[in-house]
């Protein structure tokens, strides 16, 4: 979320468009710095310990109790930890009782998900601010910044082992490791980048028709990428990327793709909800909410998909229709990031660390609360 926007004139007609999206997305394609970040991390949970950001910069642990609320057990960064946070857009990557967490100002570090603790001797400051969530592999975490390059770091204790300055503009998407190749996608340049991981080498370029906010991810071995053209195509990687086909919806894809029961779900900022077969890339079913802008990714329960906009509009769909089971106006708030599902209810954020329980079958809420500081 962001409360103040610089823009850049000599870069405005590039980008306007793109300030009507919401504050939420932090995005213009060609935009100036940010000042004042919040964040949108996603929640995450494992083993019935859930990590989220309910204050801007600062993540909470802990789990839900008995009477159906979260019940915080610790947060990060402690009063001891003399550390200061921007707040946190890249979504915490849980890897056994480990949290891999880097905030908005470019500051990497591990933390124990059961206590909250510092894993590292510091956090690793990689010299500029991060957006996109770094991805792990091979007891390495890969991590993408706003200046466009990729850094290396020892998964175990912060050092840095690595760096790749291989691609121009910001990375605010996710980058996805498809065999030994990292490709990671530009928000300015309009291009994919498939970068070598054994040498740092560029080994195929994809122009594209807009920038990339939406994190990239895989499917059936294929490269899936939204664009704020609304574009969302699939490529299969060879000695260079080959686009299998392109879909063109109404609106910017800023949420990374669902993809379950081996459809994807696809939503954009003009309220569209599309199933899209991910062999063809043909629309299976399209919903259209002119009042809402989606900028969330979907979550699935028991049939329905669960769409959330940052608005407090709140739908639920036949998963295999796309017909509207229900839909829910949540009055006085402002929905961050994407929905938890944890014991058969829908856990949503908002802007001022409410926390809300709603009832993924019928859209009922059933508990709406605050974390009181």
């Amino acid at each position: 979320m962001v409360h103040f926007l610089r823009i850049r004139q000599e870069k405005l007609m590039f980008h306007v468009k793109l300030l009507l999206i919401s504050p939420l997305l932090l995005i213009g394609v060609g935009c100036a710095d940010v000042t004042g970040p919040e964040g949108w991390a996603d929640p995450v949970e494992k083993n019935d310990t859930i990590v989220l950001q309910l204050k801007r910069g600062v993540l909470s642990g802990g789990g839900i109790n008995s009477s159906g609320r979260f019940l915080e057990s610790w947060r990060f960064p402690y009063d001891e930890d003399d550390l200061d946070f921007d707040g946190f857009y890249a979504t915490p990557i849980i890897d056994g009782k480990n949290a891999y967490i880097a905030d908005h100002s470019g500051q990497v570090g591990s933390i124990d998900i059961e206590t909250g603790r510092l894993n590292w001797s510091n956090m690793r400051d990689v010299g500029s601010e991060i957006v996109a969530t770094p991805v792990i592999h091979s007891g390495k975490l890969y991590v993408a910044t706003k200046n466009g390059n990729v850094l290396v770091i020892n998964r175990d204790t912060g050092a840095l082992i690595d760096s790749f300055e291989q691609t121009e503009g910001r990375i605010w998407a996710s980058p996805v490791i498809l065999g030994n190749m990292l490709y990671i996608a530009s928000l300015d340049a309009k291009k994919i980048v498939g970068i070598d991981m054994a040498n740092g080498a560029i080994s195929s370029e994809f122009p594209l028709s807009g920038g990339v906010a939406s994190s990239l991810s895989t499917v059936g071995g294929r490269l899936l990428v939204g664009t704020l053209e609304g574009h969302l195509s699939a490529f299969t990687p060879a000695n260079s990327l080959v686009e299998d086909w392109k879909q063109s919806l109404e609106g910017w894809i800023i949420a990374k793709p669902l993809l379950a029961s081996g459809t994807i779900y696809a939503v954009t900022s003009r309220g569209v909800i599309a199933a899209v077969n991910p062999i063809s890339g043909e629309i299976l079913w399209k919903s259209t909410h002119e009042d809402s802008n989606f900028s969330t990714t979907p979550v699935i329960s028991n049939g329905v998909l669960v769409v959330v906009s940052r608005k407090g509009n709140v739908v639920g769909l036949a998963q295999g229709t796309g017909k509207v089971i229900w839909e829910r106006k949540i009055e006085d708030i402002k929905l961050l990031p994407r929905p938890l599902l944890v014991n058969n209810q829908a856990i949503l954020l908002g802007r001022s660390g409410e926390i809300i329980h709603i009832n993924p079958q019928t859209g009922n809420v059933s508990n709406r609360y605050k974390r009181e500081d």
